[in-house]
């Protein structure tokens, strides 16, 4: 059944804001943001150690991690949930190498996709980039399920109440693949529904989920809604990013990641009057946003309409669109840019990184209430995605409660510096 939002501005979720360190060269991205007990972290490249090998590439990007995770009162161990992102898929055994020498014991659920292109390629050494979510109450972790032998990654981790899920490819239980691609995506959802149901909880529970497809997933993203829809029930999709790249592990060609909650009495589905959805809409197996007691997971947007579909034109106008996108699901759930945690941006060309930054971050510098927020950005692919999308996001946002009409509560946020 569909949730409904009655009575938004009595919620009384109480939240937790810190600002951690400082802000990302080039962008309005914080290093790391606190909320509650999560902590989001900015995507941490290799490209200003073009000179090391690749092996030292990764040392460098997790031990810069290891280091902010310390400063900010951490450990390595309280990553619960990881994404790597490699210019080159025959890399992955070498990552995996040095990344054993960081994570030895309860691993985090991590996903890891080759994207082509990543920032700081025009240095010619830009291998890797990672992103990570950490939480602070190590009493409140838990492993799902056990990891694949030779793997240094878990199925599942349970922080609190949020189950973060590892990408699940369409490996069969003997490791084989589906001979079609029908059958790789319907295996990929019953992977993820094996991680759940180890968690005690099934795809209701599901708050947000990405979907990364290669070149055969993009010639074939009828058969990814078909099915996709058959594990989701309809009016009560979670949130969703799909997102084209150029390989993933082991021969895949469909690798789905999730983000659940196990108490669906904090989940409820947002959708503004303004977009269409569901059969016929933009976003036939989405909802537009799902919130999750204090914390929002909003759909990917590109800039297209929201009702005609039709993509704006350049990437000036398409950036404005898909900005005014997200904004439209902030308003319905009473919310607004100021309240950004984490970002995810997908650009089509590279070549467009400054670009975007000069459209992106004025919605958020020139506003005297944003925090500061983490945010990565990748090029999804390497070109073989042929419409008229030049840029895709999805967000995290959060909100303190006195923001939620909550008066008499002093601001639970604060901006800190190393």
């Amino acid at each position: 059944m569909k949730k409904m939002l009655p009575g938004f501005a009595l919620l009384r979720f109480i939240t937790i804001f810190l600002v951690l360190s400082y802000f990302v060269p080039g962008t309005q991205a914080r290093a790391g943001v606190r909320v509650g007990k999560t902590v989001y972290y900015s995507g941490r490249g290799d490209y200003l150690y073009i000179d090391e090998d690749f092996p030292r590439q990764v040392r460098t990007c997790l031990g810069i991690i290891e280091k902010s995770l310390i400063e900010d009162g951490l450990t390595i161990e309280n990553v619960v949930k990881c994404y790597v992102y490699l210019d080159d898929l025959d890399n992955f055994p070498a990552m995996n190498e040095v990344y054993k020498e960081f994570f030895k014991k309860d691993f985090p659920a991590r996903t890891t996709l080759d994207t082509g292109i990543l920032p700081g390629y025009e240095k010619n050494g830009a291998h890797v980039e990672i992103t990570v979510i950490a939480y602070s109450d190590l009493s409140e972790k838990k492993v799902i399920g056990s990891p694949p032998p030779g793997y240094p990654f878990s199925p599942g981790i349970l922080a609190g109440n949020t189950l973060y899920i590892s990408g699940q490819g369409d490996h069969l239980p003997n490791g084989d693949h589906p001979a079609t691609f029908e059958e790789q995506v319907r295996q990929s959802l019953r992977n993820v529904g094996k991680v759940l149901k180890e968690a005690g909880i099934d795809y209701n529970n599901v708050v947000m989920s990405h979907v990364f497809l290669d070149e055969e997933g993009n010639n074939n993203s009828a058969i990814v809604n078909k099915v996709y829809s058959e594990f989701f029930e309809y009016g009560n999709e979670p949130a969703r990013a799909t997102v084209y790249v150029d390989k993933l592990p082991a021969g895949c060609h469909v690798e789905i990641t999730c983000y659940a909650t196990t108490d669906l009495s904090n989940r409820v589905l947002i959708r503004p009057h303004s977009m269409k959805y569901g059969p016929g809409g933009t976003a036939p197996t989405a909802s537009p946003g799902v919130l999750v007691g204090d914390t929002l997971h909003l759909s990917s947007q590109v800039g297209m309409h929201p009702i005609n579909g039709i993509a704006a034109g350049d990437l000036t106008t398409q950036t404005h669109q898909m900005m005014q996108n997200h904004l439209d699901v902030l308003r319905a759930a009473g919310m607004g840019f100021e309240d950004l945690v984490t970002g995810y941006v997908y650009l089509r060309d590279m070549k467009d990184y400054r670009a975007f930054n000069a459209l992106y971050n004025p919605y958020f510098s020139t506003n005297p209430n944003v925090r500061g927020a983490t945010r990565t950005c990748v090029q999804d692919n390497s070109g073989y995605v042929k419409d008229d999308v030049m840029v895709t996001t999805t967000f995290i946002f959060a909100q303190p409660e006195e923001e939620k009409g909550i008066k008499g509560v002093k601001t639970k946020w604060k901006r800190t510096t190393r």
